[in-house]
């Protein structure tokens, strides 16, 4: 069982309330969680303050969402794809409770308890992890390599399919799941890496799920499959309102799939959300086409801090940046810590991981990360006997900075903290 399954909130909370108790170098730096570090757009906030208090916001609305905000995220949709209406239309678009809702009914209408496996990148992203958990579905861990930028393997991919064909199992692969830009790593699959995606998907006749929280963090088009005629047989697409909107407690995601997918979709959140929040959907109807450019300027912002980001990182001897993009930063710590065991309080003999270097950052210079393993399964989990090319992520060199929740000036502040911890460890 990955560890992420069981501990990774409470463990990383608890270093930092131990670091606020006893500080040492200055306030906590919290890029621990992928959340928005700014309010949401005053007429956001405006709207929200209008509909809250209204009866409409209190009653129980259509399940899949006001059909007046799947009409206008279907037009920012097109917006963003360059698309028509007869390529992406107001029925191919779903409002649920959150991206997680989304991707748990998605799960509970592909995957048949106990007769299904998802093919997920690796490092995965734990959310994902939990819900194939719950429904008693395999993960079938795509190796993401360093050397590439942390982007999946196809060939590892293919090979995980066509042993499930060969194999007669009653185990079937039911669909591929991507994230870009990724949670953890950041990085963002071009429109051609993913072309080849979902040509591999078309192949083997499982739906490719690309889960697009960040997309707006990717840049004008994050890919052209919604050009193709047929992408319905294929492509579904998770989204989120929480990153882009800034509105994370208000719950709002959305799933885009052919309507008739939608249909059964909605019959298994009848039976979980009744309906999305109300007050955020009627508060965002009117006003989406005029957020285009605060969804501009906030991903810029973000574009800027991540070169600072990655200025300050590589600044200090031995870390290195691997990938970035979105809200994250995946990075590597250095090999000298693999034999600071006493320092870091390792027991002789056990191997120095990146749990024991993000406990030691958090404690020691007050930043407050996620540690690499927190996105995979345990180490001496028999699970990596099946992982084809999973030895170099078993190496656990690499930490998750999350950097949308603070400004350019605590990024600019994080190079003498990671350079107090390779004085610790005696990195010079």
């Amino acid at each position: 069982m990955s560890r992420a399954l069981s501990y990774v909130a409470p463990a990383a909370k608890a270093w930092g309330a131990s670091y606020v108790a006893s500080p040492k170098a200055g306030p906590l730096l919290d890029m621990s969680q992928g959340v928005p570090g700014s309010a949401p757009a005053e007429p956001v906030l405006a709207s929200l303050l209008k509909v809250a208090g209204t009866h409409d916001a209190a009653k129980y609305g259509p399940i899949l969402g006001e059909p007046a905000l799947r009409s206008a995220l279907a037009e920012e949709l097109r917006h963003k794809y360059g698309v028509g209406a007869q390529q992406l239309s107001d029925a191919d678009v779903g409002i649920t409770t959150g991206c997680n809702m989304a991707f748990l009914v998605l799960l509970m209408l592909l995957c048949p308890p106990g007769e299904s496996s998802v093919l997920l990148p690796l490092p995965s992203y734990f959310n994902h992890a939990m819900s194939l958990s719950l429904q008693q579905v395999e993960p079938a861990y795509i190796p993401c390599s360093p050397k590439d930028g942390f982007t999946p393997s196809l060939p590892a991919a293919r090979a995980i399919l066509e042993t499930a064909r060969d194999s007669g199992s009653k185990v079937k692969p039911r669909a591929i799941v991507l994230v870009t830009p990724n949670n953890p790593t950041g990085a963002i699959y071009s429109p051609s890496l993913l072309e080849e995606w979902y040509a591999l998907a078309r192949e083997f006749d499982v739906p490719l799920v690309l889960d697009e929280t960040y997309r707006d963090f990717a840049g004008a088009q994050p890919h052209t499959l919604f050009e193709r005629p047929e992408w319905r047989e294929t492509l579904i697409t998770l989204g989120s309102f929480s990153k882009g909107y800034r509105i994370p407690g208000h719950r709002l995601g959305c799933i885009t799939a052919a309507p008739e997918l939608l249909a059964h979709i909605a019959t298994i959140c009848d039976c979980m959300q009744i309906c999305p929040p109300r007050a955020p959907q009627l508060a965002l109807i009117d006003l989406l086409p005029s957020l285009r450019e605060d969804l501009d300027e906030a991903a810029a912002a973000l574009r800027k801090r991540l070169q600072i980001f990655e200025e300050v990182v590589n600044s200090v001897p031995g870390w290195k940046l691997i990938s970035s993009g979105g809200f994250y930063a995946y990075v590597e710590f250095p090999e000298e810590f693999l034999s600071a065991q006493e320092q870091l309080g390792v027991k002789e003999g056990e191997k120095v991981g990146s749990e024991d270097v993000g406990r030691a950052l958090a404690l020691e210079a007050g930043v407050l990360t996620l540690p690499g393993c927190f996105f995979m399964p345990d180490l001496e989990d028999k699970v990596w006997g099946s992982i084809k090319g999973g030895d170099e992520m078993k190496r656990d060199r690499w930490i998750r900075f999350a950097v949308a929740n603070i400004d350019d000036e605590s990024v600019k502040a994080l190079g003498p903290r990671l350079q107090r911890l390779n004085e610790l460890l005696g990195v010079k």
